[in-house]
C-alpha cells in the first residue's frame, strides 16, 4: 500500500509542477546550440509527461472532481508552455474571442503602442522614447 501512495504522489506531482517547471525553462535562453538541444529536450520530455499523466487524469472515471480539475490544470500548463516554446508567434484564443467581441489580452498592449515595441522579458529596446538612451 504504500508503494500504491509513493506512485500517486508521484503521478499527482508530475501534473501539478511539470507545466510550470517547463514554463520556467522557456526563460532560460542561451546562444551555445548543444545547451538549447539540452534544454529543448527536457522541456519536451516535462511538458509530454504532464499532459500525458493530466489526460489520463481528466478522463479517468470514478474518481473526484478534484483529480478532472488537477489533469484540467496539466493540460493547460502543458499547452502553455509548448506555445512559449516552440510556437510563440501563434495566437489562437484572442483571435476567437476577438471573434465574440471580448478584448483583452494583447489588444489592451496595442492601445499603449506598437505590439512589436514590446520584448518578451518587459523591457523596451531603448529606441522607443523610453529606457535610457530612448529620450533623444
Amino acid at each position: 500500500m504504500e508503494g500504491l501512495a509513493y506512485l500517486v504522489a508521484i503521478l499527482l506531482m508530475t501534473v501539478v509542477l511539470g507545466g510550470p517547471v517547463a514554463i520556467g525553462l522557456t526563460k532560460i535562453r542561451t546562444t551555445n546550440m548543444f545547451l538549447t538541444f539540452i534544454r529543448r529536450m527536457l522541456h519536451g520530455l516535462i511538458v509530454a509527461a504532464s499532459m500525458w499523466v493530466g489526460i489520463m487524469f481528466l478522463f479517468a472515471p470514478g474518481v473526484p472532481l478534484i483529480v478532472h480539475i488537477i489533469g484540467l490544470f496539466g493540460i493547460t500548463m502543458g499547452y502553455i508552455a509548448s506555445r512559449r516554446e516552440y510556437f510563440p508567434e501563434v495566437r489562437i484564443i484572442t483571435p476567437l474571442l476577438s471573434r465574440l467581441g471580448i478584448k483583452g489580452g494583447s489588444d489592451t498592449a496595442e492601445q499603449h503602442g506598437p505590439l512589436l515595441k514590446w520584448r518578451r522579458n518587459g523591457r523596451s529596446n531603448g529606441s522607443d522614447g523610453n529606457g535610457p538612451g530612448g529620450q533623444d
